[in-house]
């Protein structure tokens, strides 16, 4: 017993977290933006800087917080330098992308094929003086004029339903008085940043994009949660507290070696780096196969996983922990509103 009121008194006090700020990302994007108006030079300017500060492509790269963005500033530096006449480093380039970003300027064989033709072309030595030759007259190649994408009005409908969904969970937190936490900081900024692009929509990419981040903001209102009130003991005058028995103190010594682990495993969940969380509170299992509480935040990890990716394999890891935490303890009323989500708390309520 004494043991559950330790961790309970030691989990009150954790709640912290840490929003990454990073720039490269806005560098990718003003250099797409200078893509769609031609300005070649502005592009290899900003995707180099996206490069210097983020060299690793991918179709799923993420910036801050839960966002992830198709991150491809080779391909796009390789045309720029492609239509700035420097004919080597695009080739490098496109060599080296893995493919289009979110506006396909061009497959990268009919890219690379240009820049080869124009290089040689660049490189073909003089003819001799006793026999001159005409100079070939050296085709003009434009890249084909985008076309104007078609928006579909039933996603645009679905994006500001997301919206209007994820401000509601947003009131919600403030309403349980959890808008000083780091979950609600991040879920109103991503709300914010959502809704200020819902006007400016350009493709049914961007729509998608809106409601993933629309999402995301939900379901981190959802994890808000208010900072505990520390509770006030009232002196009691002339009086000397007992001396520690001895279970207590080897209750301490025991936890003691678990503490800094247990902090970092509670301060990734309620920072929002679920993954991390995950790791952390599965190998606290193995140290502490028989605590409820240890079973029931890695359930709440693996949920809170699945709610942002999708995978149904976190929510089957979720429910098998949840059914773990079950049968070590006895939970009355569930799991506490102040430390999980109304819906992870109404999954480890369905499961059996």
């Amino acid at each position: 017993m004494n043991r559950v009121r330790t961790l309970a008194a030691f989990l009150l006090t954790l709640a912290l977290a840490s929003t990454a700020q990073a720039s490269w990302y806005d560098d990718y994007d003003a250099g797409i933006a200078a893509a769609r108006s031609g300005n070649w030079s502005a592009v290899v300017t900003k995707m180099t800087a996206a490069i210097k500060g983020n060299p690793k492509e991918g179709d799923r790269t993420r910036t801050y917080g839960a966002i992830f963005i198709n991150y491809h500033p080779y391909y796009y530096r390789g045309v720029g330098y492609l239509n700035s006449g420097r004919y080597q480093q695009a080739i490098d380039d496109l060599e080296r992308t893995s493919g289009p970003g979110p506006e396909n300027l061009g497959s990268i064989g009919e890219l690379l094929d240009r820049a080869k033709r124009q290089l040689a072309s660049v490189n073909v030595p003089d003819p001799e003086p006793t026999r001159p030759a005409p100079e070939p007259t050296r085709p003009v190649v434009t890249p084909p004029a985008p076309t104007a994408p078609t928006i579909d009005p039933a996603l645009r409908e679905r994006a500001r339903s997301s919206l209007a969904a994820a401000n509601r969970k947003l009131q919600a937190a403030q309403q349980r008085r959890a808008g000083s936490s780091a979950q609600y900081q991040q879920a109103a900024n991503l709300f914010n940043d959502a809704s200020g692009r819902i006007g400016g929509v350009k493709s049914n990419d961007d729509l998608n994009a809106i409601i993933t981040m629309a999402e995301n903001a939900g379901d981190l209102a959802d994890l808000a949660t208010a900072p505990a009130v520390p509770q006030t003991v009232p002196a009691i005058a002339n009086t000397v507290p007992p001396p520690p028995t001895k279970p207590s103190v080897a209750t301490e010594d025991v936890l003691d070696s678990y503490k800094p682990r247990l902090r970092r495993a509670l301060q990734n969940y309620f920072a929002g780096e679920f993954d991390d969380a995950s790791r952390d509170f599965e190998v606290l299992t193995r140290d502490l196969p028989t605590n409820a509480w240890i079973w029931a935040f890695l359930g709440a990890s693996q949920y809170s996983q699945f709610a942002f990716e999708a995978d149904e394999s976190y929510r089957a890891a979720a429910l098998k922990s949840f059914r773990k935490a079950k049968s070590l303890r006895r939970w009355s009323g569930g799991l506490p509103d102040k430390y999980f989500s109304r819906r992870i708390r109404r999954a480890f309520n369905e499961v059996g």
